[in-house]
Order: structure tokens, then sequence, then C-alpha cells
């Protein structure tokens, strides 16, 4: 009876558990290594003693907005500073051609053989003041309404015509004030209104000096056409509270001046 031959077992499978161990234990292995990469950085990186006060840096806010009452005065402000150009030239005065002086500003009439006087040698010297702005107007014969007509017309053209100005504000070219017609008219209650009693004011406090006789009077009943001129004196505070008046009124949507208290 013929032996079998005896089986011989296989060392293939042994090897590749064998090598798949290996690799999963490489795997296993490279992964809990670190993946930081390292450099070398010039210049070496200082640090901070966390002992000693850390450097900070204040970030201040920006300036709270200006109120719109604000932003009137300031417009208000530079609106008067502007109204009479601070210039070495004389001012030319012609009819229909109004126009606010300085105290050392130098006037001139072309037509009248070229006759040129300043405003501090036609002003008694108790008038004069360095902030003051005086207001000139060669009498013609429409002023009808004498010399309140005068300076009401004075400041309704200068104020509502405006100045260019730098800055007064986004989206607006010119600095003005709208003065209505019969702002100067009494109020319900029988009293002057605001601009009444401005112009009440300077009517009984203007000069007309006639620049024919050479002679300064202040009569508001004796204005000659083609011979005088009407000076009104004005302080800068008392231009800047008419432009923010009338500046606040009209924010405020009032049509007329002349109804309220």
């Amino acid at each position: 009876m013929e032996r079998k031959a005896a089986i011989t077992p296989s060392i293939i499978p042994a090897f590749l558990a064998l090598l798949v161990l290996i690799l999963f234990g490489y795997l296993i292995f490279s992964d809990l290594k670190s993946s930081r990469t390292e450099h070398t950085i010039t210049p070496a990186i200082n640090v901070v003693d966390l002992q000693s006060p850390l450097p900070l840096t204040v970030i201040e806010g920006k300036e709270d907005s200006l109120s719109s009452e604000q932003a009137i005065a300031q417009e208000a402000e530079q609106f008067v500073n502007n109204l009479s150009p601070d210039s070495d030239q004389p001012l030319i005065i012609n009819e229909y051609n109004d126009l606010f002086a300085r105290q050392d500003s130098l006037l001139s009439l072309p037509d009248i053989d070229s006759l040129s006087l300043a405003i501090e040698d036609i002003v008694p010297s108790q008038d004069h003041a360095e902030d003051a702005l005086y207001y000139i107007h060669r009498v013609t014969k429409e002023d009808q309404q004498g010399l309140w007509g005068i300076i009401q017309t004075g400041l309704i053209d200068k104020f509502r015509q405006g100045l260019p100005l730098k800055g007064i504000s986004q989206n607006k070219e010119l600095a003005s004030a709208v003065i209505p017609a019969d702002a100067d008219e009494k109020l319900l209650s029988g009293l002057s209104s605001f601009l009444g009693k401005i112009l009440n004011d300077k009517v009984n406090d203007s000069y007309v000096y006639n620049f024919e006789s050479h002679v300064m009077g202040q009569n508001a009943d004796t204005i000659y056409p083609g011979q005088q001129l009407v000076v009104i004196k004005f302080s800068a505070a008392e231009l800047t509270d008419i432009y923010q008046f009338f500046s606040k009124k009209r924010n405020q949507g009032v049509e007329t001046f002349a109804i309220e208290d």
C-alpha cells in the first residue's frame, strides 16, 4: 500500500501577513509624529515680559458731527466775516451796487470827479469799532420808502444773494439766508417783529453823508438822490444774529416771520 506525501506548510501567507503588519505599524507611527514645520525667523522674535505694561495705542473716536444749530452758527460767522472784502483796493460805490465796508475801507466814487474817502473819515470817531461793518448805499430816486426801505432792501438782497464759502456743508455752494419781504411787519400781538426792531434802531442811528457838500447828517427825512451816501453801522454780532434767526426759521419751514411772537 502506497503512502501519501506529507503536506508542507507554505510560508507565503505568513510572509504576506508580516508585511501587512509592518506596513500598518509604519502608518500608525508616522501619524503620531508632529507635522509642524519650523522656520528660522530673522531677526528673532522678542518675547514680551508680561509683567511690564503692554504698549497700547489709543484710538480716539471721531468728533460728534455738528448739530443743525451749531452748523448754522458756524456758517453765520463765516458769512459775516466775508461780507466785506479785506483788501487794500478801494471799494467802488455805484448806484444799485450796495456793499458792506470796514472801518479802514477806502471808498471810491469814480463818477464824482474820482472822489475817494474812507469810512473812518466820515463816521464819527465814537462809532469806530474794529469788528463793525458799515452798509453803504448811494441814494437814488427809487428810494421812496426812506431809510427804512433802504436798510430793509439792503439786508434782504445781501443775505439772499449769499456768499461762496469753502466747506460750509455738503452739497451746498453758497451760504445764504432768505429774509421775506414782510419780515419787518408787526406781530399779531401788535409788538415789533425781530427785523422791525432792528430796522427801527438803525434808522434812528444812521448817517447820511452828502458827498457834494461834504456834510454828514442824521435826518431820515432829508435824503437827496445822486448826492448822498447812507451809512449804517452793524456790529458783527448783530449781523450774525440776523443770519442765524432767518436760517433757523427757514429750516423749521416757517413761511413768514411777522405772525409769531
